[in-house]
């Protein structure tokens, strides 16, 4: 068997593959992004009525850091009219508009 150079003649086989004419493009995923306004009322709503005990508690259930809870539970430090005019945004927003990073300047000057 070793010997012989045509020992795998009759062990060779054929593979046709098939392939569909058309390829079908996967579905693109539709992200919605929260309002950071929204968010941070929830956040605080779940604070106040207990369902969590604390900033570090709703961190570890939310999967984030304790200081990014304290920055977005933060944006309640704005002015109430640009609360009002970021909540006509709505809730989730089909485009990141606006981000809580965006408006972490405004509220240092809310506080002066």
């Amino acid at each position: 068997m070793s010997g012989s150079p045509d020992w795998n003649i009759d062990r060779t086989f054929i593979i046709v593959f098939y392939f569909p004419q058309e390829l079908k493009k996967a579905n693109k995923i539709k992200h919605t992004y929260r309002n950071p306004i929204y968010l941070a009322k929830e956040y605080k709503e779940m604070i106040d009525s207990g369902e969590v005990k604390n900033q570090a508690e709703l961190a570890r259930i939310k999967g984030i850091s304790r200081a990014r809870v304290t920055q977005i539970l933060n944006l309640l430090k704005l002015k109430p009219q640009i609360i009002q005019e970021l909540k006509k945004l709505g809730d989730p927003l089909q485009e990141r508009i606006i981000s809580e990073r965006m408006l972490r300047s405004y509220i240092n000057k809310s506080l002066q």
